[in-house]
């Protein structure tokens, strides 16, 4: 399995979301996130203030895929992702998928009321 990070510019959610599910890829995270590049500043206006910045608003797309999944993913999302996205995957077959239920309280006196 596979852990997929894109950086996708604005806009592209819906197009992702519906590609990806259409891969039987069902689960992603989605995030509002700044970054920044070797590409000269963009100027934007704030309040009526002009101003220069670095920071570009993208979107943070996070899934998980199998194997199988994983080559058609990575084109989806490097075709989304155009010149200026970014698409990084880890492999995670060594991770735990899921904590014990009885570790996830320990000795928490809440356990009670949080199991019941």
């Amino acid at each position: 399995m596979k852990m997929i990070i894109a950086h996708l510019p604005n806009g592209t959610f819906e197009a992702a979301r519906t590609e990806l599910n259409d891969l039987g890829v069902l689960r992603i995270t989605m995030s509002d996130v700044h970054s920044t590049s070797a590409q000269s500043a963009i100027t934007l206006r704030y309040r009526g203030a002009t101003v220069k910045t670095h920071l570009r608003a993208e979107l943070r797309l996070e899934c998980v895929a199998t194997n199988g999944q994983f080559p058609a993913v990575i084109d989806v999302l490097c075709g989304i992702a155009g010149p200026y996205g970014q698409v990084a995957a880890l492999d995670i077959d060594d991770l735990q998928p899921h904590w014990p239920q009885d570790d996830l309280f320990c000795e928490d006196p809440r356990r009670e009321a949080a199991v019941h």
